[in-house]
């Protein structure tokens, strides 16, 4: 089923095929130390600069194929579209550096003082080999909604699950109107941990085949597959305040 945890396979063909005929635009993605590349449940790819998503990328009909969102983009979107194609077959340096200029003038219209969640979420990972993952996903119930994880840690052989954010996040702090009692960050860090004590066995056995898969296709270091998950979810709040 999608989106699921059984959804991840090792032996799937995109990841077969990469590490097969290691087409020119995956080495350019994989080689630029500006970019992370996340592999995802159902088989296929998000290459992340600065928290924006350069690309989505598949394998179908025996052939790899690639979205971006269209702001991304100098082409014109005359459907309004939010994701257009992506040819990988013409990506080259000079091509992904205005995809990247692009994202940079995105970041920049925020407030100085409040970066991005994703920004500083892509700076982190690009620093630290012990975040081997981000953005993971889970589809909850029937109602479709959904819970999504910042970042995840393998570090001492213990697998931690990481909430961001910046410090001048209101869901970090009790509002007289809709949260006096109990900042939403409490509640959310609670619903983490109720997720991670119900799913520890599927969490093990997803984040080991992920693992082998980002290690065969040469992602992470070579990391201890004899690890445990912590129970307790992490929340990192970072200082982003630069006036005072």
């Amino acid at each position: 089923m999608k989106g699921t945890f059984s959804s991840l396979h090792p032996n799937a063909e995109i990841f077969k095929y990469i590490d097969q005929d290691k087409p020119l635009w995956w080495k350019l993605f994989r080689e630029d130390p500006d970019l992370h590349v996340e592999i995802r449940k159902d088989n296929y790819l998000n290459i992340y600069y600065l928290g924006g998503s350069i690309a989505k990328v598949a394998f179908k009909k025996k052939e790899f194929v690639a979205e971006i969102h269209h702001k991304y983009l100098d082409q014109k979107n005359p459907h309004n579209k939010t994701y257009l194609p992506l040819d990988l077959a013409s990506l080259d340096r000079e091509k992904l550096s205005r995809i990247k200029l692009k994202i940079e003038g995105n970041l920049r219209e925020r407030d100085y003082e409040h970066p991005s969640e994703k920004r500083i979420q892509g700076e982190m990972l690009l620093k630290n080999s012990n975040y081997i993952d981000s953005e993971f996903q889970y589809n909850q119930g029937s109602n479709n909604k959904k819970l999504r994880i910042d970042l995840v840690e393998l570090n001492d052989k213990k697998l931690t699950f990481i909430e961001l954010k910046g410090i001048s996040d209101n869901r970090l702090r009790n509002d007289e109107k809709s949260n006096h009692k109990t900042p939403e960050i409490i509640e959310q860090m609670n619903t983490y941990k109720s997720f991670i004590e119900t799913h520890k066995k599927d969490l093990l056995d997803y984040y080991t085949k992920l693992i082998k898969i980002k290690q065969n296709l040469r992602l992470l270091p070579v990391h201890d597959l004899e690890f445990k998950v912590n129970p307790i979810p992490k929340l990192i709040i970072v200082n982003t305040y630069k006036k005072s």
